[in-house]
């Protein structure tokens, strides 16, 4: 494979469906993107959870890395056929303050969309999610505001910071020309997703598809149940040995059976 140029990148945010937007684009004939849905790659974020520092074995499937490594990240790409756009998803890029540089030193060319959200909705659900993964301790959202702030992306609780959107697109827009960056709003884009999706596919200079699974919500907030037993699995002693014998789709699929309440 020939040196990798990414030719677009989903920059953020954070609980702006981001996950959903990786799992429509896929069904795409003409799109590549890789089986790690956050790759990290072009920023310097790190994380509480040792696991995302692992390299990705080949053919297995990954919500989150960090990868550091130029040779790892190509190798994501190397099923990726001449034809298609390759792409990458990491919502960290519009929160990490040299993402902006770093995917321009990369691809000048490169095509940007972000989905941005109702930022104090945003944050409610950033703390929910955190509390649901055992990052958060505070029972409460107005108790997680008042906390010291851990400036970290993977379980930090800047949850309010990370809806200061105008300065984490400015270093976009002084970088990009304006028409190589597509903002749109998660509360109106989920409204219509098929409507939306084929407005990206022609931001990116693809034809529409015709069939699309749209009925799907992914990485929705959820109550959970059994959290007593969901925190111990969640040492990272006992998440290296889970994750060594289970795929992820089916760790998936115990968790929503061991630990959601039904609605």
């Amino acid at each position: 494979m020939s040196a990798l140029k990414v030719d677009f990148f989903v920059i953020g945010v954070a609980r702006g469906g981001t996950t959903s937007l990786y799992h429509y684009l896929q069904q795409h004939p003409d799109i590549f993107l890789p089986k790690v849905k956050e790759c990290n790659f072009f920023s310097e974020v790190e994380s509480m959870d040792e696991s995302v520092y692992e390299d990705p074995k080949p053919g297995k499937e990954y919500h989150m890395k960090i990868i550091r490594s130029p040779k790892v990240y190509q190798s994501l790409y190397s099923e990726a056929r001449l034809d298609q756009l390759k792409g990458e998803i990491s919502p960290a890029y519009v929160w990490d303050a040299g993402s902006a540089q770093k995917i321009l030193q990369h691809n000048p060319e490169a095509r940007l969309i972000v989905s941005l959200r109702n930022p104090i909705e945003r944050a409610f659900s950033h703390y929910l999610m955190h509390f649901q993964t055992g990052y958060e301790k505070a029972p409460t959202f107005e108790e997680a505001l008042k906390a010291p702030k851990r400036e970290i992306w993977g379980g930090g609780n800047q949850y309010l910071e990370m809806g200061l959107y105008f300065e984490q697109l400015k270093a976009y827009f002084d970088l990009f020309p304006p028409e190589h960056i597509k903002v749109l709003v998660s509360e109106e884009w989920t409204r219509n997703n098929g409507e939306a999706l084929n407005e990206i596919y022609g931001f990116l200079g693809l034809g529409a598809i015709s069939h699309q699974d749209l009925e799907a919500t992914h990485n929705a907030s959820v109550q959970l149940k059994n959290k007593g037993l969901l925190d111990l699995l969640r040492s990272q002693k006992i998440k290296r040995s889970i994750n060594k014998v289970l795929p992820q789709k089916t760790k998936e699929k115990l968790m929503e059976q061991l630990f959601h309440k039904e609605a």
